[in-house]
This record gives C-alpha cells, sequence and structure tokens, in this order.
C-alpha cells in the first residue's frame, strides 16, 4: 500500500509538472520547434514510464490507470520520436499529438462513466474535462491553425487542461481500502 502512495504522489507531482509546461508553453508560443519537440519529447518519455508504473500498481479501484499500459507505451515511444526527429516531423508529430489527445480523452471518458457506475461522486467533472481536452485534440489533429505559434499554444492549452484532469482523477480515484462504505488511502 505504500508503494501506491508514492506512485499516487509522483502521479500528481507529473500531473502539477503539466500545468507547469503548458503555462511556459502559453508564456513561450514563439519557441524554436526543435526546443518544442525535444522538451515534449522528454514529457512524454517521462510520462511514458510514469503511466506504465501506474498500470502495475495495487490500485484497488483501477480506475486511474486501467489504461495506462498502452498508454505508456504509446507516449514513450511518441516521446522518443519528438526528441530523435526534431523539426523534419514537426508537422506529423502535431498530428500524432492531436491523435494521443483525443485516444486518451476517449479512455478518460470511460473512466468517468466507470467512476459513475460504482458511485464516484464527481465522475461529472472527469467527464466534463475529458470532453474539453478531446475537442483540443480534434482542433490539433486536424490543424487548422499554419502558425506554429497557435499550435504551440494550443498544446500548452492542452498540457494545463490534461494535467488538471490527470491530478483530479488520480487525487478521487486512487484508494487502497474500504472502510465505513468509503474508499480511502
Amino acid at each position: 500500500m505504500k508503494n501506491l502512495k508514492v506512485l499516487k504522489e509522483i502521479y500528481s507531482l507529473f500531473s502539477l509538472s503539466l500545468i507547469v509546461l503548458g503555462i511556459v508553453f502559453l508564456a513561450k508560443s514563439t519557441m524554436a520547434a526543435d526546443v518544442f519537440c525535444r522538451i515534449c519529447g522528454i514529457l512524454l518519455l517521462l510520462f511514458g514510464i510514469v503511466k506504465l508504473f501506474g498500470y502495475f500498481s495495487r490500485d484497488l479501484l483501477q480506475l486511474a490507470f486501467q489504461f495506462d499500459f498502452a498508454m505508456g507505451i504509446i507516449s514513450s515511444l511518441i516521446g522518443f520520436v519528438m526528441f530523435f526527429w526534431t523539426t523534419r516531423f514537426i508537422d506529423l508529430l502535431i498530428i500524432g499529438i492531436g491523435l494521443f489527445i483525443v485516444f486518451d480523452a476517449l479512455l478518460r471518458i470511460q473512466t468517468a462513466l466507470d467512476a459513475r457506475k460504482i458511485g464516484v461522486q464527481s465522475w461529472w467533472v472527469i467527464l466534463l474535462m475529458a470532453l474539453i481536452t478531446g475537442v483540443i485534440g480534434v482542433i490539433l489533429f486536424l490543424k487548422p491553425y499554419t502558425g506554429r505559434t497557435a499550435l504551440v499554444m494550443l498544446i500548452g492549452l492542452n498540457l494545463i487542461i490534461d494535467g488538471i484532469l490527470n491530478l483530479f482523477v488520480v487525487q478521487s480515484t486512487v484508494t487502497t481500502i474500504w472502510r465505513d462504505r468509503k474508499w480511502e488511502i
């Protein structure tokens, strides 16, 4: 159970770092494409590793980490590509990021619906934030903006929302014991 608490703290810290990185991307939206790709690559590699650890944790409800095996591998692969093949593939990577965000949003929608089934009262917050994240992912995928500045800002906004969503999900659904009709950690 102690390992799960540590994992929950790491996951929460990582979610907070997504929020901070999103703010940086919004503030510095004109950064060079290769710097942007390398930062995102490192972030996705770390994100993938954290997700894989989450998947193999001993969370009783298995809501927060239920899709983390696939998302961990996908995150790591995209991160690797972004770090080593920067500006040559930026357009392809932006489309890939958009798809990744859409897939993650769809999985979070399923998490919200599963949380509703078992009685988590704040399931609708997860659903709402997943829908917002999904819309941003679709916009990135369709790439209606030709300027990279707008895309970096859109990715920054999504990182902020996704960080808040991840933080909310892990804080509200990761539990280890059942006490008096209430899950606790």
